[in-house]
């Protein structure tokens, strides 16, 4: 099954590196300076949701995912690449050569400064008080921009599609821009919303603008997390944004990298999107840790009720891209496989899928044998048009 794949986005030292770092526990570089990252780095993340094996008092044996104290993590890709800078969408900077790469990605995560410790090029500045906002704001305008400049340089090759070869416009529009991961319903609802019908309404900038944008708010879902949540005027920024009415979600990526790689190395017990950890060889903890682990403890994981990554992450993919975790199981009764695994993987489908579609996910050919499902919670007979629910057990029979 093809994994799933977000992107991290937004202007340099911003903390992106060390997200992608505790989301992937990789070690791509961490800098105090603009462009610590020139080439984009890949690797695998986890959305996680409560797994069925403590309701169903069953000990789990996860194949395709993983569970820790009942929570169940389902593995996904994660990009990061170099940071976005004014005009990048012109060549500007590092972050352009990677924009092609980043929107391949099915959703973004953009992350920014809450401190406000960092100008809009990402130089650290004396007297922490630049905007958050003015990054939301022209970050967003980058990639609208690149994607425009990415129509504008294909516009011949869509006219002559539209006008002599006779292709519907959002066909033309498609060819172009599906290497993007951007779909034909995706062109089709912003040739709606935007209005615009002819081909020849793209020459104008205004208009070519109006429609990139549109398309960005239909094909990528963004989620902003705000960086940095223990810098001092964090927390006033997150409050101000908050009462403008500004979606942001308070994060410290250094925290949850420094739990995750002492609970790697058995230090500490963590579980990524917990409030709280457990040490388990307090002698490996010397003073300078002990302090920074009681300073996560009490300003991040108590006041802010965890360090916001792992809540990033469910929000993007279940609530912002609209996906539920469905449990496909061989035996209805005792939750296995055919080699008997418990409740052995659990599969990431848009809402509103059903039964024909899961086994479609599972397998092409199974798609094609299938006769009906089972509810495995209620073991009650459901038919191939079953919309699935989230956290659903199903058993797929086949022909």
């Amino acid at each position: 099954m093809k994994k799933m794949k977000i992107g991290i986005i937004g202007k340099p030292n911003v903390g992106k590196s060390t997200l992608y770092n505790a989301i992937t526990m990789g070690d791509s570089k961490v800098g105090n300076y603009p462009f610590t990252t020139i080439d984009s780095n890949e690797g695998v993340g986890y959305v996680s949701l409560k797994c069925r094996c403590r309701e169903l008092n069953l000990q789990d044996n996860p194949v395709n995912s993983i569970c820790i104290d009942g929570i169940r993590f389902i593995p996904i890709k994660v990009l990061d690449t170099a940071g976005l800078v004014p005009d990048a969408w012109r060549g500007r900077g590092l972050g352009n050569q990677f924009l092609s790469e980043i929107m391949k990605a099915e959703g973004l995560i953009h992350v920014i400064d809450l401190s406000g410790e960092t100008d809009e090029e990402g130089r650290i500045i004396e007297n922490p008080d630049y905007d958050p906002k003015e990054e939301i704001q022209f970050i967003k305008e980058e990639v609208v921009r690149w994607i425009a400049s990415v129509l504008e340089n294909n516009l011949q090759k869509i006219e002559k599609q539209v006008r002599h070869m006779g292709i519907e416009l959002e066909t033309a529009l498609h060819r172009i821009l599906s290497g993007l991961n951007i779909s034909l319903y995706n062109i089709l609802d912003t040739l709606d919303n935007t209005g615009l019908k002819d081909v020849s309404q793209l020459n104008h900038e205004n208009t070519l603008l109006e429609f990139s944008r549109n398309l960005l708010e239909n094909s990528k879902p963004i989620i902003i997390a705000g960086n940095k949540i223990d810098k001092p005027k964090a927390e006033e920024n997150y409050k101000r944004l908050k009462d403008e009415g500004i979606d942001v979600i308070p994060i410290s990526a250094l925290s949850e990298y420094i739990l995750k790689r002492l609970t790697r190395d058995s230090i500490i017990h963590y579980v990524p999107g917990a409030d709280d950890f457990e040490v388990l060889e307090p002698e490996k903890i010397d003073d300078k840790m002990h302090r920074i682990l009681e300073m996560i403890r009490e300003k991040i994981l108590r006041k802010w009720g965890g360090t916001g990554v792992q809540k990033t992450l469910n929000t993007l993919v279940y609530d912002k891209l609209g996906y539920i975790a469905v449990y496909p199981v061989r035996d209805p009764n005792k939750f296995t496989d055919v080699k008997g695994n418990v409740l052995p993987d659990v599969y990431l489908i848009k809402k509103g899928s059903t039964v024909r579609d899961l086994a479609e996910l599972i397998h092409t050919e199974l798609a094609s044998r299938v006769k009906y499902g089972i509810d495995a919670l209620s073991k009650k007979r459901i038919s191939l048009n079953y919309v699935l629910n989230h956290r659903d057990v199903i058993s797929i029979a086949v022909y």
